[in-house]
């Protein structure tokens, strides 16, 4: 009898490292709107911070096998918390043999961006048409420092408006 009870205790850790099941992963409301693609985003972004996903578990029979649809959902849940707008995968893990287990892990590198916020226009009110010039003078040149303008937009409105000059009085 104690010998039956010593040979079931010791399959214990077996039947349980083959019986996990996966955790079903679900998209959290307002995911719907994060890009995920493998190139930086266009356009103004910031860099919140690297991070990495990964759906499944164990070695073979003992875990799970992780899958991409469920890494993915990982993956924008995780944007979602670090606010982030967009994700651009850097590296990608498929379940593999490594030695002599088969790891079930599908695993996502990815960078999270989040939209910059676009810098604000000012107004300029000018007492004389010298003042307007100048003006218009500093903000061309603080959207050329600001990387607003490209150097030759730069070149090329700042002629046009040297060419308007200004009548002094």
């Amino acid at each position: 009898m104690k010998l039956k009870i010593i040979a079931s205790l010791a399959l214990v850790p077996f039947i349980v490292g083959c019986s996990t099941s996966p955790l079903l992963v679900d998209l959290n409301p307002g995911t719907e709107n994060i890009i995920v693609k493998d190139v930086k985003p266009q356009g103004s972004y910031e860099v919140i911070a690297p991070i990495s996903v990964s759906n499944g578990k164990g070695c073979r029979d003992f875990g799970y096998l992780g899958t991409k649809e469920d890494a993915m959902k990982e993956l924008k849940n995780k944007v979602q918390e670090l606010r982030g707008d967009y994700a651009q995968i850097t590296a990608v893990t498929k379940p593999h043999l490594d030695g002599g287990c088969f790891k079930n892990e599908y695993e996502i590198m990815a960078l999270v961006y989040r939209k910059a916020d676009p810098k604000p226009v000012q107004i300029l009110v000018a007492n004389s048409e010298e003042e307007v010039f100048t003006k218009k003078m500093r903000e061309l040149k603080s959207m050329l420092n600001d990387g607003v303008l490209t150097q030759d937009e730069y070149n090329s409105q700042k002629v046009k408006l040297l060419n308007q000059g200004f009548n002094t009085k």
